[in-house]
This record gives C-alpha cells, sequence and structure tokens, in this order.
C-alpha cells in the first residue's frame, strides 16, 4: 500500500488529507472511503470510526498500530474495486473519493518527532570523501531537525551561509510502533515502510561546525530532508537491500547505485539507534552511495538556485525539488 498525504491543487493545506495511491494514479480519500466502505456495511458510526482510525497525518495514522493499517488496507482493496466501476463516486458527506495525481499537492506523507541520519554506509561514497580509513565499530549516524522535513515537491532554499550545497539521495526506514533497544532479528517487525529522502547538506558550513567540534546546521536548516513521495508500507518491498537509487540534478544523472552495497544493514542501524526510544513516523535514513557534489568524482557540482533535484528509488518513487535562495537575511555572520 502507498500512502500519501495530499490536498487537491489550490486547496489550503489545512484541508490535507490522508490518501492511498491505487492503479493509474488515482489517490483515494482514506477517511473518506473508509467510512463509505462502513456505512455501507451498516456501521452507524462510520464517519467517527474512520476520523479515528485514519487521521489526515501519516504519523498519528501509525499511532493506530496494526488496527488502522489493517483497516486501511481493507479500505485500499475496497476502494481500488469501487475506482473500476464509479470513478466518480463520492463519499457520504458527497465529497470526491478519487483524484488523479496530477491534480493533487503532495505533502511530506508524514511528520516524524525526529530524524536520525546513517552516513558513510557506502564504501564507495566514503573512499569518494575521505583517504582515511574508518574503524566501522558502529554506524555513524546524528539527528536532523524534525523542520528539516520537507515535501516530495516543494522547494529546497539555498541557506546565504553556504555555497556547497550537497545532495544524498537515501532509502529512508519509517517506524511503525513505540520501541527501544530492538535486536537485528527483530527488526522488521516496527518498520512500517519506506521512503525516498534526500539528505541535503551545507558541505562548507557543516566543515566549519566540525572544527568547532559540533554537528547541528550543516545537515539541518529547514527544508534539508525532503521525503515522499509515498510512504510504501513494508510487505510492498520484500527485499529493502536490494533497490535501485538514483539522482539526477537538471536531468544530468549524479548517482546510480543499489542498496544493496549498504555496508550496516537496515537491522544492524536499527538496533544501533534505537537505544534511544523510537517513535511512530519517526524517520531513519541509511546512507548515500558515491556520486555527491563534493565526492572525488562529483566535480564541485554543488546545488545552485534554479536547479531542479530528483531523488529516486526503484518500487517507492521519486522526489522532485527545485532549490531557491533564501530570501531572508542571515542572523549570523558566517
Amino acid at each position: 500500500m502507498k500512502i500519501v498525504s495530499y490536498t487537491a491543487q489550490g486547496e489550503s493545506p489545512r484541508h490535507r488529507r490522508l490518501g492511498i495511491v491505487l492503479d493509474g494514479d488515482l489517490i483515494a480519500d482514506a477517511r473518506a472511503g473508509y467510512a463509505r466502505m462502513l456505512a455501507e456495511s451498516g456501521d452507524l458510526q462510520a464517519e467517527a470510526i474512520a476520523a479515528v482510525r485514519l487521521p489526515p497525518e501519516g504519523a498519528a495514522f501509525l499511532r493506530g498500530g496494526p488496527v488502522a493499517l489493517a483497516e486501511a488496507q481493507k479500505a485500499a482493496i475496497w476502494l481500488a474495486r469501487l475506482a473500476a466501476d464509479h470513478a466518480e463516486a463520492r463519499g457520504i458527506d458527497d465529497e470526491p473519493l478519487f483524484l488523479h495525481l496530477s491534480d493533487a499537492h503532495l505533502f511530506a506523507p508524514l511528520q516524524p518527532s525526529k530524524v536520525i541520519a546513517a552516513g558513510r554506509n557506502y564504501g564507495a561514497h566514503h573512499k569518494e570523501m575521505s583517504n582515511s580509513d574508518m574503524p566501522y565499530k558502529l554506524p555513524s549516524s546524528w539527528l536532523k531537525g524534525a523542520s528539516a522535513v520537507t515535501g516530495p515537491h516543494d522547494d529546497i532554499v539555498k541557506p546565504k551561509a553556504t555555497q556547497k550545497l550537497d545532495y544524498e539521495t537515501e532509502l529512508a526506514f519509517v517506524i511503525g510502533k513505540r520501541c527501544k533497544n530492538v535486536p537485528r532479528e527483530r527488526a522488521m517487525e516496527v518498520i512500517a515502510g519506506f521512503v525516498v529522502a534526500n539528505d541535503i547538506t551545507a558541505r562548507d558550513v557543516g566543515r566549519m561546525e566540525r572544527d568547532e567540534g559540533n554537528r547541528l546546521l550543516g545537515k539541518s536548516f529547514d527544508g534539508f530532508c525532503p521525503i515522499g513521495p509515498c510512504l510504501v508500507t513494508a510487505d510492498e518491498i520484500p527485499d529493502p537491500h536490494n533497490l535501485a537509487l538514483m539522482t539526477r540534478v537538471n536531468g544530468d544523472l549524479r548517482q546510480d547505485a543499489n542498496t544493496s552495497d549498504m555496508i550496516w544493514k537496515i537491522p544492524d542501524i536499527l538496533a544501533y539507534v534505537s537505544q534511544i526510544e523510537l517513535l511512530p513516523g519517526d524517520i531513519v535514513t541509511t546512507g548515500s552511495p558515491e556520486g555527491v557534489a563534493q565526492g572525488k568524482s562529483g566535480g564541485g557540482k554543488f546545488l545552485k538556485p534554479g536547479d531542479i533535484l530528483e531523488s529516486e528509488i526503484s518500487g517507492i518513487g521519486s522526489l522532485r525539488n527545485r532549490i531557491i535562495d533564501d530570501p531572508l537575511e542571515p542572523s549570523w555572520t558566517w
């Protein structure tokens, strides 16, 4: 199942709702469709139940646990049949149930309480970034601010502080249940699904910060973690360690790799990062392959205003973000 957060084009963001992507690039209104399904089965509390089980925000939906997920899957099957026969069907409040993807505005599919990013997790990427060896006794990782999360088609603001804005397309997994200290062999029990993420990085800011012994803004400026285009549930991705991954800038292929090249696999990363409590909707990225602008083969082709950044992973989809200048003056002199 593919889950999105969306509005119709031109609608206010406050009207965003949870959607289920069907064949033919149709988005079904999850709550409204589920309510109609329940009502047709004779449930007199259909609207109230649907509002609780299928709320408009992805992390809130995941907090409903296995029951909410199972009900959403039932609704997806029912809605697919309805769309095939009655694409103009409406909900019990006369709202349209189906919208073509091209007529929708997509938001980030969920808003996490935190984003944990892993790095240097592809051997070729480490070699392009450094001549020194790493001990690899634990996954390199850090926190990105929740405000870094942005939608799959939103503009990415280039802060005035950086002249070296870089891209890193990554597979990210989404936590489905509250958990802590998850052993490797139970990792998939707590993973709800996967999204495409891009760990946008201000390389020069990050370098200055590391010289001071810290890591903050270089990875966590607002909008530095576009995700989406949808949350693909784990049952749709039989092997997350065998997915093609690509990055294009203005159509130029910059990264072309496969998640099979990860050094630390997803269960390893989860076992390490879950030493802090993880909540439904939390996002964990898994590192980027070679081909970044800062790398030895990247040619210093850093992102600039006007560039179109595309981040794609097979089985999940693509992000397409435009780089723009920051309209605000910085509060710090670099």
